[in-house]
C-alpha cells in the first residue's frame, strides 16, 4: 500500500495534471475521479479530461460519474473505502456525504491565496484585480465553497504581464513541487488548520461571453488586465463594423487628447484611445479568421479612421466579472 493509503484524486482540468503525475512518480496509486468525456475540437468528438487521460496512461483506476452526488459516485467511493480525498480543479461542488468519506480531512488545492478569490476562476480573478502576488492554498474542504480551514499557503510574486494560461501553468508546477510533502503528514483532524476570515473573502462568478466586451472608456491599465486575464475564455473583444474583434495580446501605452474614445491612433502598430491612456494592440482575431499580428491587421483595413466598440452589443455588460 502507498504511503497515503487509499487516496482518491478528484480532478478534471489540466491544472491538476502535474500534481497527479508527481504522486504517481512517488509510487502513489490513487483512485481517480474525473468528469465524463466531453465533445471538443472542430469535430466535437468525445474527449476525456486531462486528469482522466493521465490516469489511464498511468494504469490507474479511473472513474467518470456524471455527478459526484449521484448513486453511481457513491457506490464507487463506498466500494473503494477511501481514507483520504484530494480535490484539484474538479469543476463541481462536493456533496456533504462525499466530504464525510475517508479517515482524514478532505483536502483541496486552490490556486489563490484564500480567502481572496474564492470561486470558479481564481487565477483570472487574481490578474483582473491587479494583485502583485498570486499563490496556492491547501485547505480542508467544507460544504461552503472555498471556505474551509487553511492547512498551508505558498505565495508567488507576479511580474505584471502574466496571462491566465501562463500563471495557471506556473501554479500547477508549484503545486506538484510543494503539495506532496504536506500530504505526507496529512493531519487526522482540523486542529492544525487555520480558519479563514470571512470578512476578507472575495468571490468570482463563472465568466460569460459578455464579460469579454471591452469598454474603451475604462483606463488602459484595466483593459490590459482584462485581455491577459480572460484567456482562453471568454476572451477580450470589441466590435468593428458590427462584427466581433478579439484582442489576443496588448499592452498599455501613452495616449493622446482630443480624439474619440475607441479610435485607432495613427501609427504602424494600432493604438486604441481609452478613458485613460491608450492600448497598444499586438495580436487580434477578426471574426471568422485566425489570430494575426495587429500591425498586419491594421494595414489590411485600407482606411485611416476606425472607431472600435462605438456602442456595447445588447448582450454585453459594462465590465467583466470581478471580485
Amino acid at each position: 500500500m502507498s504511503s497515503l493509503g487509499r487516496l482518491v484524486f478528484i480532478g478534471t482540468g489540466a491544472f491538476g495534471v502535474p500534481l497527479l503525475a508527481r504522486l504517481v512518480e512517488m509510487g502513489e496509486r490513487p483512485l481517480v475521479l474525473s468528469q465524463p468525456d466531453r465533445p471538443a475540437g472542430r469535430g466535437l468528438k468525445q474527449r476525456p479530461s486531462p486528469i482522466a487521460t493521465l490516469g489511464r496512461e498511468a494504469g490507474l483506476q479511473v472513474e467518470t460519474p456524471r455527478r459526484l452526488r449521484s448513486d453511481e459516485a457513491r457506490d464507487i467511493l463506498e466500494r473503494y473505502d477511501p481514507n483520504a480525498l484530494l480535490l484539484v480543479a474538479y469543476g463541481q461542488l462536493v456533496p456533504a456525504h462525499v466530504l464525510a468519506m475517508g479517515r482524514r480531512p478532505p483536502l483541496n488545492v486552490h490556486p489563490s491565496l484564500l480567502p481572496r478569490h474564492r470561486g470558479a476562476a481564481p487565477v483570472a480573478s487574481t490578474i483582473l484585480a491587479g494583485d502583485s502576488v498570486a499563490g496556492l492554498t491547501l485547505m480542508i474542504m467544507t460544504d461552503e465553497l472555498d471556505a474551509g480551514p487553511i492547512v498551508d499557503q505558498w505565495p508567488m510574486p507576479l511580474g505584471g504581464r502574466e496571462t491566465t494560461p501562463e500563471l495557471e501553468e506556473r501554479l500547477a508546477a508549484l503545486a506538484a513541487d510543494v503539495v506532496p510533502a504536506r500530504l505526507a503528514d496529512w493531519p487526522p483532524s482540523a486542529d492544525v488548520a487555520t480558519a479563514q476570515d470571512p470578512a476578507l473573502a472575495t468571490m468570482i462568478r463563472p465568466f460569460r461571453r459578455a464579460d469579454g466586451w471591452i469598454d474603451w472608456r475604462r483606463p488602459a491599465e484595466e483593459i490590459d488586465r482584462q485581455v491577459r486575464a480572460l484567456q482562453p475564455w471568454p476572451g477580450a473583444w470589441t466590435t468593428m463594423d458590427g462584427e466581433r474583434l478579439h484582442v489576443r495580446a496588448a499592452r498599455p501605452a501613452a495616449g493622446v487628447s482630443g480624439v474619440p474614445i475607441g479610435s485607432l491612433l495613427p501609427g504602424e502598430w494600432p493604438h486604441v484611445a481609452c478613458g485613460e491612456g491608450a492600448l497598444l494592440l499586438e495580436a487580434v482575431q477578426p471574426a471568422g479568421r485566425a489570430a494575426m499580428p495587429a500591425d498586419a491587421w491594421r494595414r489590411g483595413l485600407q482606411r485611416e479612421h476606425v472607431l472600435l466598440g462605438a456602442a456595447p452589443p445588447p448582450d454585453a455588460s459594462a465590465a467583466p466579472a470581478t471580485a
